[in-house]
């Protein structure tokens, strides 16, 4: 009898114990950083660029990539949701629009002026955005970073020669006459130059039924980067994480490093920069801390000129996104509307008026792993003929951040973006 009951309280003795231990870990467990999805406000400024008549020089450099950051952060603004992963290339787009620029005429080039913030003088914008391609268009040696423009126009229309040899000599465009009048084959040519200069990660930038019998041109970009960080990511120290999404907890993979880098904070944000090898390029992040974030071309150069170095204990998730967006839409509510309807002034491109812009096709991609980073991006414009001259034929961190991938010397953002679920393609 005096055994059992010996048994007895030696059974409740270590049920004690291991229900003490529990509720010991638990209370000595520190609680998940939780940071609820704050709001978040991206604001483009009113811009007034003094561009000079210096030609190239750095204040007017300097303004190119202002005028792309600033327009880009206007678009991000219309096309941003908080709960979905967001990623544009500024560059790309204001790249491919600046050379549709070079045919507007009148109250459309006005409009374009306004929106894009472009010098009146196109010759000063001309030599800058040259002296931009031609320093970032074929990097190879540390990283790549490459810039293609192309012009493609339909057989035997009378497209503008000296438009053509503008596109040529200022934006290194690469021109070839098709016939979208075989509107598929025409879109698969276009859609093979767009995945090659991007390394094979931008795939069908014209989806089916963007090139039609009445296309008559179409202005392509594409940008393709490849960096490895400078202070790489170690393998053995990725674990699974949760990231606190729009949506709730998601399980990733959690990159950590200690390491001396570069960081700054005010009351809204921790911002870190994270650089690349052997290059002036850096992903600034800007991780929101609670209430509202807001973020304007300002804020940006302002948290980049008060970077100091500390050491910094990162966890980073990985992430990969595709994105694509139609994006005639934000353009119009920026104030980019007659270019879109048939009164568009765009003679500078062919001799006669009826010629616009359909829409603007847009393609990203990026990721983001513990050795580095690799982004992508393609724009398309075609343009058709209101009244066409040609016989038609009918032929078939643990909570979401945004980032920037910019040039420190020059400013210019090469993509930008958001990033509310890292597994959410």
């Amino acid at each position: 009898m005096k055994m059992r009951k010996l048994s007895a309280v030696l059974t409740l003795i270590i049920i004690a114990v291991i229900i003490g231990a529990f509720v010991f870990q638990v209370l000595i467990t520190p609680k998940e950083n939780y940071v609820p999805t704050p709001k978040i406000n991206l604001h483009s400024q009113n811009l007034n660029l003094s561009w000079n008549n210096g030609g190239v020089n750095e204040e007017n450099l300097r303004n190119v990539a202002l005028a792309s950051g600033n327009f880009g952060l206007a678009l991000f603004s219309q096309i941003f949701n908080v709960s979905n992963n967001t990623v544009i290339s500024p560059l790309s787009i204001w790249l491919a629009l600046a050379m549709l620029y070079e045919g507007a005429r009148g109250n459309t080039a006005k409009e374009m002026r306004n929106v894009m913030y472009l010098p009146e003088n196109r010759t000063i914008l001309e030599e800058n955005i040259h002296w931009f391609i031609e320093k970032f268009e074929n990097h190879t040696e540390n990283y790549t970073l490459s810039i293609a423009n192309a012009l493609w126009a339909q057989e035997g229309s009378d497209i503008n020669n000296s438009y053509v040899q503008i596109l040529q000599d200022y934006y290194n465009a690469y021109f070839q006459y098709l016939n979208f009048g075989n509107a598929e084959k025409a879109r698969s040519i276009i859609n093979s130059w767009a995945e090659n200069y991007t390394n094979g990660k931008i795939k069908n930038l014209l989806p089916q039924g963007s090139i039609t019998p009445e296309t008559i041109a179409v202005l392509t970009n594409a940008i393709y980067f490849r960096a490895i960080w400078r202070y790489i990511f170690r393998e053995w120290e990725i674990s699974s994480g949760s990231f606190y999404t729009p949506e709730g907890k998601v399980i990733v993979d959690m990159m950590h490093m200690y390491q001396n880098l570069q960081y700054t904070e005010d009351k809204d944000a921790q911002i870190l920069e994270l650089p690349y090898r052997n290059c002036s390029l850096s992903m600034l992040i800007v991780l929101p801390k609670h209430g509202a974030l807001n973020i304007n071309i300002d804020k940006i150069m302002a948290w980049r000129q008060s970077l100091k170095y500390v050491d910094a204990n990162l966890s980073l998730p990985k992430f990969e996104i595709h994105a694509n967006y139609k994006i005639k839409k934000p353009l119009e509510r920026m104030g980019l509307k007659s270019v879109f309807t048939s009164s568009a002034d765009l003679t500078g491109v062919f001799p006669y008026r009826g010629i616009y812009a359909e829409d603007v096709y847009h393609k990203t991609y990026i990721s983001v792993n513990e050795n580095g980073t690799e982004a992508a991006a393609a724009t398309a414009i075609p343009q058709s003929s209101a009244a066409s001259p040609f016989p038609i034929v009918d032929f078939n961190a643990n909570h979401p951040f945004f980032f920037t991938i910019q040039d420190r010397k020059t400013g210019a953002i090469f993509f930008m973006g958001w990033v509310a679920d890292p597994i959410a393609e």
